[in-house]
């Protein structure tokens, strides 16, 4: 297998180098088509002063549940908690742990409450003004206006603070500004300042320490998603911005239908929600208008030898209906560039005023007198790199071609992309052979002799060296196959036979693939308990809880009294023998004509978290069914938001674990009067509807 070189531009470092027209850059590396905001032209008349709106709070629980509070009402309102009588509650704030933060401005505090339970913990008071508030890995970090004027941080950490936070730099700007709104990942991060003009100008998006990453106009909010993605809020009317964390590359914006400008906040599913006139509403797709035709010029390619004929040509792109790309050639010998085309840096992505150093851009000439390039066709194998996969999701595939253009070392290429207002192609990556294939070099020296015949030669045998060349990649990597993580998708069922699987098409891909890596261990394991919680696990990407009914059963077979309000206690061996009686008490028991074992014995309960589609829930019962143990019986049972014993008893939502306020404690070795522990009965199963804990003592 010969080995030939690649000359690539992939990086977004390599797409900067590169002279654009119409274009931006991706995150991660590639181009698109850049774009303008999709916003409401005006008629007539100047351009209002903005009414800055009355910021409030907007927050979400794990379970996507939303919250957002009311000012002027004093309440914080919520899908399963509502609470009154607070002091001007402003920003909210859910943390990890199910602990709901609220800063009441009118009051100083912060105010902790369970989200499960709905009760305030506790009410911390942070010498000041709370301004805004977030909460990440546990703890919450509060932006604090002291009396004088200043602005600081401060931390909760669970039941220790207010602490002092990390240091807050005000940062240079000509103007004076004020700190407004703080935000960090939800599962940790750095924190990110929004200070704004008490005017509402320019906007600044600071560090801590001041650092300046972002510069935005008539910002009112300011939110970390959790795929690390920066959302900005304006005025209502305009959509939310968006920027890449850590490198600020603007991504396109998002439409935001009803926002009112009083807070936005990050779904745990990762959709942008805001509030909206008393209401949470949601982001409504992307609010950009592409422009419909952009190029890219490369910067020069070399091959390091001279009159090299330059080989096949992969494109990485996205091309929805609608979309077009077309690519041009140009070689050359010449070492010197007399008239380059000038630079242009792409419309977003690049820093102002900033030429990178690189290989210089083609003649300007030159490439005007190009020929057109050879069509792009998709290729049916995908990426000619061997097994390699792309995600259905992101909707790239590799496209290829042949660079048609005449021998040379040097070689710039141009892409250009067409598209609509509201689709544009993509290019993630353009790699090149050097040198071609060398069939010619087989054949005989008269049929490659002229030039014209060699380059019709050449560009015939390109189509089988392709074939040929693939099929040697593939070879040469064919151990990749055996890795359940790595081998294709096609070749999953494959790889599952060699353990005797016949794998569901119902089963999530990732699913699939650990199934096959732990089939082995899963099969000396078949028919117990770690094994059948494990295989649900795996396709439901969450274990279940397996509880046996045995363990549920309490005292069998025996009961101590008839009846909690039977007879008095009798003398010690006289009508003891005739009643069977002893004392008021009874514990557990079995119902008459019954036993424990026949009840419970053999019999379990698969108690799966989260509610379960029809699907999933089909599937779930099939994978019981296939690897319980044949003489069991089980019941399959969702606990949907909350955990569940049974069918009616809900922990945090219809029962609490630990005391309530009408019960007294009981006291061993005293007898101050009985204690009831549930309701009497005599016993109680997982799944029925009798509450767990139907026993009377005393």
């Amino acid at each position: 297998m010969d080995s030939r070189a690649l000359s690539m531009i992939v990086q977004n470092g390599q797409w900067l180098r590169c002279a654009h027209d119409g274009t931006a850059l991706l995150p991660g590396g590639g181009v698109e088509l850049t774009w303008h905001e999709d916003r409401v032209e005006r008629t007539c008349g100047p351009e209002p002063a903005p009414d800055w709106p009355q910021p409030s709070g907007l927050a979400f629980d794990e379970h996507c549940g939303g919250l957002w509070s009311s000012p002027p009402a004093g309440v914080v309102t919520g899908e399963r908690l509502c609470l009154r009588g607070l002091s001007k509650p402003g920003a909210l704030a859910a943390g990890s742990r199910q602990r709901l933060y609220i800063a009441e401005t009118g009051a100083g505090l912060v105010t902790v409450v369970d989200l499960p339970s709905g009760r305030v913990l506790r009410k911390v008071p942070v010498c000041g003004r709370p301004v805004d508030i977030t909460a990440a890995c546990g703890r919450a970090t509060v932006l604090v206006r002291r009396s004088s004027g200043r602005y600081c941080l401060m931390v909760i950490d669970g039941r220790r603070g207010p602490l002092p936070g990390p240091p807050l730099a005000v940062p240079c700007w000509h103007e004076r500004l004020d700190p407004i709104r703080i935000a960090a990942p939800r599962h940790g991060g750095p924190l990110y300042i929004l200070w704004r003009p008490a005017d509402g100008g320019e906007a600044l998006v600071t560090t801590p320490d001041g650092a300046i990453l972002l510069e935005v106009a008539g910002a009112t909010d300011i939110e970390i998603t959790p795929d690390k993605t920066v959302v900005i809020a304006r005025l209502p009317g305009q959509p939310f911005l968006r920027y890449q964390q850590g490198t600020g590359l603007e991504l396109e914006p998002l439409a935001a239908p009803g926002y009112d400008g009083g807070a936005i906040a990050a779904r745990p599913d990762g959709t942008v929600a805001f509030t909206a006139s008393g209401t949470i509403g949601r982001t409504a797709g992307s609010a950009a208008r592409h422009v419909t035709r952009g190029t890219v010029v490369s910067y020069r390619l070399d091959s390091g030898a001279y009159r090299t004929r330059w080989g096949r040509v992969f494109v990485d792109a996205c091309l929805p209906p609608g979309t077009a790309l077309a690519i041009r050639y140009l070689t050359s010998d010449a070492d010197d560039v007399p008239d380059p085309v000038p630079y242009t840096p792409p419309d977003r992505g690049a820093r102002p005023g900033v030429v990178p150093d690189g290989p210089p851009l083609p003649s300007a000439l030159l490439l005007g007198e190009a020929a057109p390039g050879r069509a792009l066709f998709k290729r049916p194998g995908g990426s000619e790199v061997p097994w390699r996969q792309y995600s259905p999701d992101e909707g790239f595939e590799t496209y290829e071609s042949l660079a048609g253009a005449e021998p040379g070392r040097y070689l710039w290429i141009e892409l250009t992309l067409t598209g609509t207002e509201r689709v544009t192609p993509r290019v993630r990556g353009v790699r090149i052979e050097r040198p071609g294939h060398r069939l010619l070099d087989a054949l005989p020296k008269s049929w490659s002799r002229d030039d014209g015949d060699a380059q019709a030669m050449y560009e015939f045998l390109a189509l089988p060296d392709g074939v040929l060349r693939d099929l040697d990649l593939r070879s040469a990597t064919r151990a990749v196959l055996a890795d359940p993580h790595a081998t294709p998708q096609e070749a999953l069922s494959w790889l599952a036979g060699f353990a005797g699987l016949v794998l569901d098409r119902r089963w999530p891909e990732p699913a699939r693939r650990q199934l096959i890596a732990e089939a082995y261990t899963l099969f000396r394991r078949r028919g117990t308990r770690a094994a059948l919680i494990r295989t649900i696990g795996i396709y439901l990407g969450r274990p279940p809880v397996i509880v046996e009914e045995w363990q549920l059963r309490g005292l069998g077979g025996t009961v101590l009294g008839l009846s909690p309000h039977g007879p008095a206690a009798p003398a010690v061996g006289g009508s003891a023998r005739q009643t069977g009686t002893l004392g008021r008490f009874m514990v557990g028991g079995q119902a008459a004509g019954s036993d424990s074992y026949t009840r419970t014995a053999h019999r379990f309960c698969l108690l799966v978290p989260g509610t379960l589609s029809e699907e999933q829930r089909a599937v779930t019962l099939g994978i019981t069914e296939a690897h319980r143990p044949a003489h069991t019986r089980y019941e399959l049972l969702e606990l949907g938001p909350g955990m569940r014993v049974g069918a009616r008893l809900r922990v945090a939502l219809t029962s609490f674990v630990g005391p309530s306020v009408p019960w007294s404690p009981a006291v061993v070795g005293e007898t101050g009067g009985p204690v009831v522990l549930g309701r009497a009965a005599t016993g109680t199963r997982l799944g029925e509807t009798s509450v767990a804990g139907r026993v009377r003592v005393g």
